[in-house]
């Protein structure tokens, strides 16, 4: 999806899959970034169908022990996943999806290289989806010529500045100097921005990964790496807990924390889906469509830094 492509006003209508909704990641970044890359990463080491939407299907790498079938532009995995390259618009793509009788577990949508992210954002709230956040990717070898063009500075700030997460990608290419330019670089741009840097493509494909659900469980451990440059802890949740006490907890956690995630029970025994990519957090009532059994907090932080600790007799049961 180019930066001139026209979305089309995203319309309600009847939610399919009997009111579930499907989490959605959009995956950024400039030409090069690496997102192709991540997602064959993740599809390597998912064991859930998820629905990648891209825009040239073929850019795909997918290992022929993982191939079911191929027609056209949609390849079929034998785990389930399946890959559709974005044909006529998005929101024909997503109709098709919403035609299947069975959801995916989670979609993730690699954005064209010249994609403006908040032109898309509305979509990944449409019927039957829900946004589980922006990643994008910034290039270690290149981003700093970038945006030091005033021809492509713009589009590049467009890409970064909406993210819940950005990744500095590629940074194995340079020297620690350069690597050490790129981040202060990003941070003088973007300080409010959550900005990790991954040595490693599971770390991005481990934020992605998060979002499925294993066993109707929506918080279950993506499938370890010991290459993985991230650390991964549970933390329970006490039942009941009130919205307050878990906003109260999540301020708790310190900046090394990207991703945080878990289902609490709240005080008249609804659930609570509790989210957080990079700053941005939301804590909702989980429909009944999606009901299940209330989980741990799933927390992700970046290794190498002080893991999240938090103290989790401070959520009061009695809290109001």
């Amino acid at each position: 999806m180019g930066a001139d492509d026209t979305i089309d006003e995203v319309e309600e209508g009847v939610a399919p899959w009997d009111g579930r909704r499907v989490p959605m990641t959009l995956l950024g970044g400039y030409l090069g970034s690496g997102k192709t890359t991540v997602l064959n990463e993740l599809l390597r080491r998912t064991d859930r169908p998820i629905a990648v939407l891209v825009n040239d299907v073929g850019e795909v790498n997918i290992d022929a022990a993982l191939l079911k079938r191929r027609s056209g532009d949609t390849i079929e995995l034998t785990d389930g996943c399946v890959c559709c390259s974005i044909k006529d618009s998005l929101s024909a793509t997503l109709a098709e999806l919403r035609a299947r009788s069975t959801p995916p577990d989670h979609v993730i949508i690699e954005l064209s290289g010249v994609a403006d992210p908040t032109q898309v954002l509305p979509w990944a709230n449409s019927d039957g989806f829900r946004l589980d956040g922006l990643i994008t990717l910034a290039d270690a070898t290149g981003v700093l010529e970038r945006l030091a063009d005033e021809r492509t500075e713009p589009l590049i700030l467009r890409q970064l500045e909406p993210a819940d997460v950005v990744v500095v990608s590629k940074s194995n290419l340079v020297d620690p100097a350069q690597r050490d330019a790129v981040h202060t670089a990003l941070r003088e741009r973007l300080p409010a921005v959550t900005l990790i840097d991954d040595r490693a493509d599971s770390m991005v494909s481990t934020l992605l990964d998060l979002a499925t659900r294993r066993d109707r469980d929506a918080t279950a451990l993506p499938p370890p790496s010991l290459l993985d440059p991230h650390t991964v802890e549970l933390h329970p949740l006490p039942r009941p807990a009130t919205e307050q006490a878990l906003e109260q907890l999540l301020d708790q956690l310190p900046d090394s924390v990207v991703r945080a995630k878990g289902i609490a029970e709240g005080v008249g025994g609804n659930r609570l889906l509790i989210q957080q990519v990079g700053r941005r957090r939301r804590i909702v009532p989980l429909p009944r469509a999606e009901d299940q059994e209330p989980t741990d907090l799933v927390v992700i932080s970046v290794a190498g830094q002080e893991p999240a600790r938090v103290e989790i007799t401070s959520l009061n049961r009695s809290s109001p």
